[in-house]
Formats: structure tokens, sequence, C-alpha cells
């Protein structure tokens, strides 16, 4: 899929977060190099490997999140080495980082993360559970058990990101896209408020967004999508607010908050493939035109991921390591051969069900 034409110049992230290059190079530096100490330590033979995985793979993160602001190229390049081996961990935030920063890389995977998300209670989405009263089947016509519940997914955080990553790379209007909306929409977590992410959004604001992405109608469906990014960016810059009146810490590079928050910047390119550059330019500069500098940080970060054209796996990387990195550092591990989210196997014949209402306009909490 080619990637969406390049919008004009974007200002300095760091301009608006009066923060100093040099110092978030050196939190990136100081992340990546404790991700690669974890990895040498690392003898996935031992009990805590899983758990060195994760360590790991939150250190990339962060390192990948200070890079954006610097260079979003190898900024990138460490998030996706973080989602390979959240992968590798079967975590569902490794899904949706490869499908909001390089979605092609995992598109022949949509098929099964969609099979997987459907059979979320251990049967297929529409498939009432089996009556457990004796003798309620005569003998011989009792249907097979349920498969098991997915213990990843019976957390709504991991599988709303699921959610979110089979909806960024579904055809809206295909039958896989049907099936999708069907299962969202009546979902109990589409009016859930359990926080997620940095800023503990309630997570229904995201499967608003997994929504949006899932309907066949454009206009509405991209203003709806628009208007909840602009209050997530609204969100962002209060939480930035906050985090600066501590300048030690964030001077420092140090406060205890994602300053490029991917859960904005990652859906934020999610709608620009979705919905298109300039339409999605338009609407956000429409419903933002009162937005402080700051909100703008993850918006201009989401559409500058969008627009870089990230090789499908096996081919060259984004580009070679900038100069100032240490010496010392190797090559970045490759992600080429770390596996991903298990295939829950199941039927395909999923049929949709008529779906409930969906007028709704932007959402970050309340009754």
């Amino acid at each position: 899929m080619s990637s969406p034409p390049p919008g004009p110049p974007l200002p300095d992230p760091l301009d608006s977060l009066r923060l100093d290059a040099e110092q978030v190079s050196t939190a990136a530096d100081f992340h990546e190099s404790y991700a690669r100490l974890v990895l040498q330590n690392t003898d996935q033979r031992r009990d805590d490997f899983e758990a060195a995985l994760i360590e790991a793979a939150s250190a990339y993160r962060l390192a990948g999140q200070w890079r954006l602001l610097v260079d979003p190229v190898v900024g990138v390049k460490l998030l996706l080495t973080s989602a390979s081996l959240l992968d590798q961990a079967d975590l569902m935030y490794g899904s949706f980082l490869h499908a909001s920063l390089a979605p092609d890389r995992v598109r022949d995977k949509s098929d099964a993360w969609t099979r997987r998300l459907l059979r979320t209670d251990g049967r297929p989405y529409d498939e009432p559970a089996a009556p457990t009263v004796v003798g309620a089947y005569p003998a011989g016509e009792r249907p097979a058990p349920a498969r098991e519940p997915d213990a990843i997914l019976d957390h709504v955080q991991q599988q709303t990101y699921l959610l979110l990553a089979c909806a960024a790379l579904t055809t809206p209007g295909s039958r896989q896209a049907t099936q999708l909306r069907a299962f969202a929409a009546r979902s109990s977590h589409r009016a859930g408020v359990v926080p997620m992410g940095s800023m503990a959004v309630p997570v229904r604001t995201f499967w608003g967004l997994a929504l949006d992405m899932l309907s066949p109608e454009d206009e509405s469906a991209a203003r709806s999508y628009a208007g909840t990014l602009t209050e997530l960016s609204r969100a962002y810059a209060r939480t930035v607010d906050l985090a600066m009146a501590n300048t030690l810490t964030w001077f420092n590079a140090a406060a205890p908050i994602d300053v490029a928050d991917l859960d904005v910047i990652g859906t934020v390119a999610m709608g620009v493939r979705r919905f298109g550059l300039d339409r999605m330019q338009g609407l956000l500069l429409t419903d933002g035109v009162e937005l402080p500098d700051v909100a703008l940080v993850p918006l201009d970060l989401g559409r500058e991921v969008a627009d870089l054209d990230v090789p499908p796996r096996g081919e060259p990387d984004l580009g070679p390591r900038p100069p100032h990195w240490a010496a010392d550092m190797d090559v970045l591990p490759d992600d080429t051969d770390l596996t991903g989210p298990v295939d829950m196997p199941g039927s395909d014949d999923l049929g949709p069900d008529d779906l409930g209402p969906e007028d709704r306009g932007p959402d970050l909490g309340g009754p």
C-alpha cells in the first residue's frame, strides 16, 4: 500500500514542549541501552524469560517514544522492535504498534487476529453459551464444548488494542469489517469506563474510534474520529501542563508521563490512513482551531508517522542510525524472527448481527 502524500512541514515538537534535543536523545539512549542489557542477560530457558521480554519491550518503547521527538524514522524502528518483543510475549499492544506504525508488515495477520478477537470468550461472538442443565440435549446431540476463554483477551485493555489493530487493517465495507462492527457494537466495553493508557482514558473512547474506522460512512465517521482525536489532544495538553509544573523532572526528561503518547499518535496515524491525509487534516484544523501548541504535538507526530514509508519485513530498514549514537551500540534486534500473536483457529463463518445505534460524540469519561 502506498503511503499518503507528504503534507506541509511540521513544527518542531521540542519547541512546543520546551525540551532540549540533547536531553531527549540522552533519555532515548539510556532506555535503549537498558533494553539491550536485559536481552543480553536473558536466556529463554529461564523461568523469567517472558518477564524479561516485557521489560525489554517496555524499555524499547520508552526509547522509541523519546526518539520520535528528534528522529521519527529511528523512533519508529525502535518502537517496531518493542512491538515484536510484545508479540513474542503475546501482548496485544504489539499488534497495535505494528498496525499503527507499519501496517503493511502485519496485513497478512489480519484474518488470524480477527478470528481470535471474535472468539474472545471461547466461542464465536454470536454463538450463545451452551446450557448446563442436565438433560437439556437428547443423547448424542450435545454440541461440542466451547473453546477455553482467551486469558490474554480477558483483559479489556488487551482486547481494545487488538480491536484497534484489526480495525486499522480491515477494508471498510468488507465482510470482516461488518463482523468486527457487530462484535464491537454489542460489546459491553463500548460503554466501558476502565482506564486505559498513560492518560487513563475510558476504554469506550477507543472502541468508538474502532467503530469509526469500521464504518462504511466515510464523512460522518471521519468527523466523529477527528472530534475524538481533538479531545484526546486536549487531554494530552492538560497532562503535559501538569507534568511541566515539576521543572526538575520535566527539563531532565524524567517526567512520569508519556511525552510522546503512542495511543494518540497511533490512532492519528490510523485515521490518516483510513480517511486520508487531506480530510483528516482539514477536520482536525477545524475542530482544533483553538488548541494550544502542546495539544498539536501528538497530532503532528501521528501525521508524520503515517507519512513514513516503512518497508515490509525482510527489506532494508528505514535508514541508518544517527551518528551521535554511542559507538558501542550494535545493530537493533531483527524483528523478522520474532513470533506474533498466536492464531486462535476457528470458523470463518461468523455471521454479523444488526448494529445498535451509533450516534455519539467525543467521549473522555463521565456517567
